[in-house]
C-alpha cells in the first residue's frame, strides 16, 4: 500500500502545478481550477479503488525474491536432468503419465512445428518388459513476472505404429498490467528487457522410462 499512497501523492502534485499553470489562462479561473482538480482526483481515486477492489480478474504480481528463487530452482533442475538426476522431478510437478507398448527396437519421436523446445529426458530400464513411460512435468509458469499456467495448454502424446508423435498447439496469452513503483523517483531508467526475471521462467519437461532393449530416435529434438 506504501507505494499506492506514493502515487496518490505524485497525482495530487501533478494535479496542483497543472491548476497553477491553467489559471494563467484567461478563460480559466480559481474556482473552475478547483472543480477541475476535484473530478480529476475522484476520477483518478475512483480507478485505483476499483483496481485494488472490485475486479475479480487481478492476480497480484509475486515479488522479485520469489521469482528469483523460482529460476534458480528451474536453473538447478535443468542441470540435474542433464546429469541424468532424474530423482530432481517432483510429484508436485507431474501432470500425467501415459504407458504404451513397443513392438520393434526402433522408436521414433515425430513432433509438430510447436513442440521443438519441449525437451525430452530418456532414463533407460532394466526390464524385460515392453512398456514405455512417458510422464509430463511442469513447473510454474511465469512471463514478465505474470503467472501464465492456466493459460498454457499441455501437449498431446500419441503412440501409433511404434510412433511417439508430441502434439502442441500455438498458445498467445494476452494481459492488462499496471504497475505503481517507486522506481519513477529514480534518476535512471533500465531497461525491463535487461531483467532475467521478466523472461519465461519455468520448466516443461518430458520424460521417458524406456527399456533397455529398445531406442529412441529424436531426430528434431534440441536438448
Amino acid at each position: 500500500m506504501s507505494i499506492a499512497f506514493v502515487f496518490l501523492y505524485l497525482l495530487i502534485i501533478g494535479v496542483t502545478i497543472a491548476g497553477f499553470f491553467i489559471t494563467k489562462i484567461r478563460i480559466w479561473k480559481p474556482k473552475r481550477t478547483l472543480v477541475f482538480s476535484a473530478v480529476y482526483f475522484g476520477c483518478g481515486l475512483l480507478a485505483f479503488v476499483y483496481l485494488m477492489f472490485m475486479s475479480g480478474d487481478i492476480a497480484k504480481a509475486p515479488s522479485k525474491e520469489f521469482l528469483q528463487e523460482q529460476r534458480i530452482g528451474n536453473e538447478q533442475l535443468s542441470s540435474d536432468l542433464k546429469l541424468r538426476k532424474y530423482e530432481s522431478l517432483k510429484e508436485e510437478h507431474l501432470k500425467f503419465t501415459k504407458t504404451f507398448e513397443a513392438t520393434v527396437e526402433n522408436i521414433e519421436i515425430l513432433r509438430n512445428e510447436n513442440s521443438y523446445y519441449l525437451p525430452v529426458y530418456i532414463s533407460w530400464a532394466e526390464t524385460n518388459e515392453n512398456e514405455i513411460t512417458v510422464s509430463y512435468y511442469e513447473t510454474p509458469l511465469y512471463l514478465n513476472g505474470v503467472y501464465i499456467t492456466p493459460f498454457v495448454e499441455e501437449p498431446r502424446i500419441e503412440w501409433n505404429e511404434n510412433k511417439l508423435y508430441i502434439l502442441e498447439a500455438d498458445t498467445e496469452v494476452k494481459m492488462k498490467s499496471v504497475n505503481f513503483s517507486s522506481q519513477l523517483l529514480n534518476v535512471g531508467f533500465h531497461s525491463r528487457f535487461d531483467n532475467p526475471l521478466h523472461d519465461l521462467i519455468g520448466q516443461r519437461i518430458l520424460h521417458l522410462n524406456v527399456p533397455k532393449q529398445f531406442n529412441i530416435i529424436d531426430k528434431d529434438g534440441r536438448y
